[in-house]
């Protein structure tokens, strides 16, 4: 079976110790293709882990999505 676009992306629910305010969470599962982009990045020197690569996709996502409405 050939899993080439799949992502397993695990949703969480913290608590603030203080506040007790709710927060969520996602827990991003890395392995198969996405790994294998994920290590050919980090092997180029582009970065240093796979926190670093998520949080760049992250916020160059989300800046495409806001820009084209």
């Amino acid at each position: 079976m050939v899993t080439e676009n799949k992502i397993t992306l695990l949703n969480e629910e913290f608590e603030n110790e203080k506040t007790g305010e709710k927060i969520q969470g996602i827990t991003v599962i890395v392995d198969g293709k996405l790994k294998e982009v994920m290590d050919i990045l980090i092997t180029q020197n582009r970065y240093d882990n796979y926190t670093e690569i998520v949080k760049e996709a992250l916020f160059e996502g989300i800046n495409v999505m806001i820009t084209k409405r």
